[in-house]
């Protein structure tokens, strides 16, 4: 359906005016689908045998509300724009609000699943292994959703997808990303592979384990780096791991990569030789490196190092020709 309604999109967009108009009918969506909810609840107290006369004397009808009417006029485009802009708990939720909305949420291109979406707690509360492994559980049924399910009418042109490693979870999540990029179900993975803790309270062995977590992960599903144009990597010690040939000769479309808290072990230099490389733009938090040796990265434009501790010149530049764009920010004291 989605493939035959393409041809419309511009004009159907075009028609919509500005972001004012989305972000109204966003609101609309939303107050659509705590309705929807509440419905399911009304449903469930009728069958527990709460008479409905009683639920309508309280104002918990089932009729349509004028909001769901009136987006079920618009076009699949204008919707799938819609649906792209709340969160994906509340897109696979509209699939049930009717048969026109079933399904809309598989046509999505562009698909955000952040795990952290998924926390039954928030910042700044301290987020326990149990949140975590519960939150994967629930992230765990996302992905099933909607990579499991054949998706013969729209390619998936972008995945944002931030996960813990923990438990058996991806077991279940690496086969499924794997097969969505081998069959061209999957175009391009921004994948980040998170972690709570704080740098201040990872020992090195904690990262050395994450490190081990990560690079099993990819291990196991090699496919996986083929599309992978952004990589976040948090709390991981690579001393034990080639990361340049995971990174550099495995990542062929790798253009954006993000390193929080991550060494080379024992203060060690990280040199990078990498002639064939796409990356344009490298971004360090907090990543404890004696120095940082760019040999070579051709396509790089913009480097961010935020936070060095150590009195030494913190990088050296080999062939970089289209860098545009230094930003190094030391946290070293007077002292130092």
């Amino acid at each position: 359906m989605a493939s035959a309604a393409l041809p419309r999109a511009s004009s159907a967009l075009a028609a919509m005016g500005s972001d004012a108009d989305y972000l109204e009918l966003t609101n609309k969506l939303l107050r659509v689908v705590a309705l929807g909810v509440w419905k399911k609840k009304i449903v469930a107290l009728e069958d527990s045998g709460v008479h409905k006369q009683t639920l309508e004397g309280r104002g918990f009808g089932l009729q349509k509300s004028d909001d769901e009417d009136r987006l079920s006029m618009l076009t699949d485009d204008v919707l799938l724009s819609i649906l792209e802009r709340v969160d994906i708990t509340t897109a696979t939720r509209t699939s049930v609000l009717s048969t026109r909305w079933k399904h809309l949420p598989w046509l999505l291109r562009e698909l955000t699943i952040d795990v952290r979406e998924f926390l039954s707690v928030s910042p700044p509360n301290p987020i326990e292994v149990g949140h975590m492994e519960e939150a994967m559980a629930s992230l765990t049924k996302a992905v099933i959703s909607f990579l499991a399910t054949p998706r013969s009418e729209a390619t998936i042109t972008r995945l944002q997808f931030k996960l813990y490693l923990v438990n058996t979870y991806s077991d279940v999540i690496g086969p499924l990303v794997s097969q969505a990029t081998e069959t061209g179900t999957l175009e391009d993975l921004d994948l980040a592979i998170v972690d709570e803790k704080e740098a201040d309270d990872c020992y090195e062995e904690e990262m050395r384990q994450q490190a081990r977590a990560v690079d099993g992960f990819f291990s196991a599903y090699p496919s996986v780096l083929h599309c992978l144009s952004k990589l976040e990597l948090y709390n991981v010690c690579f001393a034990e791991w080639d990361l340049h040939h995971l990174l550099f000769d495995c990542c062929k479309q790798l253009q954006h990569l993000s390193l929080c808290n991550c060494d080379a072990g024992g203060l060690l230099p990280w040199k990078i030789q990498a002639l064939d490389s796409k990356l344009r733009l490298l971004e360090l938090d907090f990543c404890c490196l004696g120095k940082l040796e760019v040999l070579c990265l051709p396509k790089l434009e913009k480097l961010r190092w935020d936070t060095w501790m150590f009195p030494l010149t913190p990088l050296s530049f080999g062939v970089a020709p289209f860098l545009k764009e230094l930003n190094l920010i030391c946290g070293a004291t007077v002292h130092h």
